[in-house]
């Protein structure tokens, strides 16, 4: 902490030459018309002064990735060097977790530690608003902005998803984006540089190498006077339909088509099997009815090829930038998060895609768990590993204070600092994780998972000691109704406290995104009365009639 001292003349100017009768009293007003400029440039210097001995931060988030497809967390088919050599150099968290299912909600958790019932985006955002410049966010305290107040140059290169994408939004001054959430395509994204719009088909290039590269020439501008935040977003893996039955299109194809990972060989769910029925054939998305194209990855082999192949690219470019790092000298200044917004299934139980491919939504574990990575050289012991359960809601505060933020503190969060643990101090007593997307919302203890639904669907309980695999439901056993009991009333109990009523769908809220899949917006006008559509800001409700963005 720098700390600079002044003397500055008493107020009448004089100081001991007065007493010697030596001086002429000066006027108040000409004192501080000498003395401010120089107090103000003091002030900002001790500012930056501050700020340039805050560690940057880089945090690498990717799309739809369990971490089941990662060597760090025991995957022997895909190959992904650059990521596990990240864990081997930092901590790797075994039990963290996603706060929400689906894009949208959980970023917004991320950059607020609020829970979507308390920010109001429950789904995936569309492309197009009612409001040219909507932010679904700016009303709360966010990561971007608060680092940005902190003299933080901050940067997103990749996925937003939280708004309008044609202008910075959240004190990003760099940024580098696309439309919407949904990749149609890996090698024709239309992206937005800094103010201008191409497809980067026209640069040759796979969108995740595209964002590596601005990536990679942001950290390259970089001085150590000021520390800087990059959000390095990649819309990969993705794992989701139509790219996911896409023919192979990227470096590692060939060796994937030679080595293709094994599929998980279950036949699909009754969730899934429901959410394709309820697509007409003819929806307007390439590939037609995608719950559908669901059902075929898990026997496709181009399924698992795609999949592994976009793991790797992402693979490769989490190498890129961190070699981009060591380059300009500052990996050891710098602190790397990696983790992905959500889970997605790609074959377990059944399923493929996030929370929001299946009716009712699922919370299996492959939906709801995330991978997450922290390093910092000199400062994050290495090749740690952490069965500490945390929550998408911890980083926000885990981040500021770890930064030494602690003071820039979020109102309505549940979320807790975990900074003493990177520090290599004693962890916070654990809590359970809590879990929410539309009409479903989850509680999971180290024994206990236990899911509960809105408008008549079906509950269930999952006793994860003896069935970590969640295949056996147990929520009508009698022998279990007082764990389904307690359970319940703490679910009630967290939502009460956290969340918003404006925004509480289960108390008749609304939300900031359409619902409309399985037809959601008339069930919930048929169980409130008063309710009302999906909003942006001002009241205006999105022209965009589409389903959401995944």
């Amino acid at each position: 902490m720098w700390r600079i001292m002044v003397k500055i003349p008493l107020i009448n100017g004089c100081d001991q030459l007065q007493s010697a009768g030596r001086c002429r009293a000066l006027p108040r007003s000409t004192i501080m018309r000498s003395y401010l400029p120089v107090l103000a440039t003091l002030v900002v210097f001790s500012c930056n002064a501050v700020a340039a001995d805050r560690p940057n931060l880089l945090l690498i988030l990717t799309d739809n990735e369990s971490p089941s497809l990662l060597g760090a967390y025991g995957n022997r088919e895909i190959r992904t060097p650059h990521i596990d050599q990240l864990a081997a150099e930092g901590m790797l968290f075994t039990r963290a977790f996603a706060t929400s299912g689906v894009c949208s909600p959980a970023r917004a958790t991320l950059l607020t530690g609020l829970i979507p019932s308390r920010t109001g985006v429950h789904n995936g955002l569309p492309a197009r608003f009612a409001v040219p410049d909507y932010s679904a966010i700016e009303e709360f305290r966010n990561l971007p902005q608060t680092l940005a107040d902190a003299g933080y140059v901050t940067a997103l290169v990749g996925k937003h998803h939280l708004g309008a994408h044609e202008k910075p939004q959240l004190g990003f001054s760099f940024w580098a984006t696309f439309s919407g959430g949904h990749t149609e395509s890996f090698v024709d994204q239309v992206v937005v540089d800094n103010g201008r719009s191409f497809h980067v088909s026209e640069l040759k290039e796979h969108v995740t190498d595209f964002w590596t590269r601005r990536a990679v020439d942001f950290i390259g501008t970089q001085k150590k006077e000021k520390p800087f935040f990059l959000m390095l977003s990649y819309n990969g893996p993705y794992v989701l339909p139509p790219t996911v039955l896409d023919p192979p299109d990227t470096r590692h194809a060939a060796w994937y088509e030679a080595h293709p990972p094994r599929p998980v060989g279950e036949p699909a769910h009754p969730y899934l099997e429901t959410f394709a029925r309820a697509f007409p054939d003819n929806i307007p998305l390439r590939g037609g009815n995608v719950g559908k194209a669901a059902i075929r990855a898990l026997d496709d082999p181009r399924a698992m090829i795609n999949v592994a192949s976009e793991v790797s690219m992402v693979d490769d470019g989490v190498g890129r930038v961190l070699a981009a790092l060591d380059a300009a000298g500052l990996a050891r200044d710098t602190l790397v998060v990696f983790l992905s917004d959500q889970g997605s299934a790609w074959g377990q139980h059944g399923l493929w895609g996030n929370s929001s491919w299946g009716t009712p939504y699922p919370a299996f574990n492959a939906n709801m768990q995330i991978p997450l990575i922290i390093r910092h050289p000199g400062r994050i012991a290495p090749g740690k590993r952490s069965d500490h359960t945390v929550n998408e809601y911890d980083l926000l505060p885990t981040l500021l204070d770890y930064l030494g933020l602690a003071d820039r503190a979020v109102a309505n969060t549940p979320g807790r600092s975990h900074a003493a643990l990177l520090r290599g101090g004693t962890a916070e007593p654990e809590q359970p994780v809590f879990f929410e997307y539309i009409t479903t919302r989850a509680i999971q203890t180290r024994q206990w998972k236990y899911i509960k639904r809105f408008l008549a669907e079906p509950n269930e309980l999952y006793d994860l000691a003896s069935d970590p695999g969640e295949t056996h439901n147990l929520v009508a056993d009698p022998a279990r109704s007082a764990v389904v009991t307690d359970l319940d009333r703490q679910l009630t109990v967290f939502f009460e406290r956290y969340a918003d009523p404006q925004w509480d769908v289960w108390r008749g809220g609304t939300a900031k995104a359409t619902l409309v899949y399985g037809n959601r917006n008339k069930r919930f006008a048929e169980h409130f009365p008063d309710w009302t559509p999906p909003v942006t800001r001002k009241g205006e409700a999105f022209r965009d009639s589409g389903p959401p963005e995944l």
